[in-house]
């Protein structure tokens, strides 16, 4: 069972729940499960941008400045 944000009032919830624990609401059959997904979607895609700027991008954007600074003494 996945725990993702209820659509109404936005407190945590079980992803296979027909309505809200907190405020009653109910809610479509899946429609927290596919909020769930797609939550998890932006998560990776913000991870793996997060991964390429540390890892392969900065380092020889770095190592190009330290190269130049060096060719200027």
């Amino acid at each position: 069972m996945d725990i993702t944000k209820s659509l109404c009032c936005h407190r945590l919830c079980l992803t296979n729940a027909l309505s809200c624990p907190h405020c009653g609401k109910h809610f479509q059959p899946g429609s927290l499960a596919a909020k769930a997904v797609a939550e998890n979607t932006v998560f990776h895609r913000k991870t793996y941008a997060a991964f390429l700027v540390a890892f392969l991008i900065l380092p020889p954007l770095l190592f190009l400045i330290q190269t130049q600074l060096h060719g200027l003494r």
